[in-house]
């Protein structure tokens, strides 16, 4: 498959530009599993990967941000082969080798594949309580972080499509060692995750230079306003980007359209305007049966027309929750506890049941509205 988009990627202001220097909007979807119990992405029970990664680059995607979990990257068992049944020359393969498929796969159809440490122990993101905010627990050192990381980058190195990395999954308070740690931007304590950006960041650019990093806000991925006085500068330049995730239940209910772009704006859309770098809102979904119904109602109002006219406005770059139209297996993280059984109906998915065919047309036409870029290098 030809790729449409020339790597690597950088930056340039507010905007990620190609090898060319032209704008790229990064616009695609989540396809989430690899990070729970089982360690495999949901699906690969119904539809060959190449015929997945066909299908969303047919729908216009350009990218798929990736999740994994720490856990995951360790495990040398065999993924049962009920889980891969679709796809039977994976039959006997660890997640890891799994992963990688999917990743080729994704790649050979020209999209951009965003891996994202999703957790570090298996299950189901993201709540308070789940001890998986930080990049370390009572059961992984910040060093297994660094380390998973480096072995990451070192398996995608000859990829160029695996153009971004996205370093943390919604930043939040973990109890570690009995303590309720809680997430900083700035002081340079033990939980500041710029820092952390900084640090991860350069040492990931010491094997691939040519990846952007992508720094996720504090407060669930909806607080980026340490930016404006500690920015993440890293040693090779034009390769941050920041990420905000949204959901309705961030925002009051019945909110205004103005009232929802100043929130924005003030939690992390400034730094579009002051031409930091550029944000991309890695999350962001919702029932996908009501957002279809309500699709080119301007009269629907609220939080879904609200975030799709402040992308609009600001043509700011994307990432929808979720592809998925069924769940993982996903406990409680690293417990026996279980909040979805595999196969349960994902409301938020995209996609009909059978992994097949779009399910929410209207809703898709939403979102394919919002993937050229209107704005930047080389847009006329």
């Amino acid at each position: 498959m030809d790729v449409d988009i020339a790597t690597p990627l950088s930056t340039s202001g507010r905007f990620i530009v190609d090898a060319h220097g032209q704008r790229v909007r990064l616009a695609g979807v989540n396809w989430y599993g690899a990070s729970e119990d089982l360690g495999v992405p949901v699906g690969l029970d119904k539809t060959p990967r190449d015929t997945l990664a066909q299908l969303i680059a047919g729908l216009g995607f350009n990218c798929v941000r990736f999740p994994f979990s720490v856990w995951m990257t360790e495990q040398t068992a065999q993924v049962p082969d009920e889980y891969l049944a679709a796809n039977p020359d994976l039959h006997g393969s660890t997640p890891m080798q799994v992963y990688d498929a999917c990743v080729q796969a994704l790649t050979e159809w020209g999209l951009i594949v965003i891996p994202n440490c999703h957790l570090m122990d298996f299950g189901w993101c993201c709540e308070t309580g789940d001890s998986n905010g930080l990049w370390f627990n009572d059961r992984w050192e910040s060093e297994k972080f660094t380390a998973t990381w480096q072995e990451i980058v070192k398996r995608y190195a000859s990829n160029q499509l695996v153009a971004a990395v996205d370093v943390k999954n919604e930043p939040r308070p973990a109890t570690v060692g009995g303590r309720v740690l809680s997430p900083t931007w700035g002081p340079g304590d033990q939980t500041d995750f710029g820092v952390m950006y900084t640090t991860i960041g350069n040492v990931i650019h010491g094997l691939n230079p040519h990846l952007l990093i992508i720094c996720e806000g504090l407060g669930f991925a909806t607080d980026l306003s340490g930016v404006a006085s500690h920015p993440v500068k890293l040693t090779q330049p034009n390769k941050v980007v920041y990420s905000m995730h949204d959901y309705s239940w961030f925002h009051p209910s019945g909110q205004s359209q103005a009232d929802y772009a100043e929130q924005m704006n003030k939690a992390g859309g400034y730094i579009l305007d002051q031409k930091i770098a550029p944000l991309w809102i890695g999350e962001f979904g919702d029932t996908a049966s009501t957002l279809d119904s309500q699709a080119g109602d301007p009269s629907s109002g609220g939080w879904f027309a609200n975030i799709q006219a402040w992308l609009t406005d600001n043509d700011v770059d994307w990432c929808w929750w979720a592809l998925n139209p069924a769940h993982a297996k996903g406990s409680d993280p690293g417990t026996s506890t279980v909040k979805y059984t595999w196969g349960q109906p994902e409301p938020y998915g995209l996609l009909a049941s059978d992994w097949a065919t779009v399910a929410y047309d209207n809703l898709i036409a939403v979102l394919q509205s919002m993937i050229e870029p209107h704005t930047g290098p080389g847009v006329s």
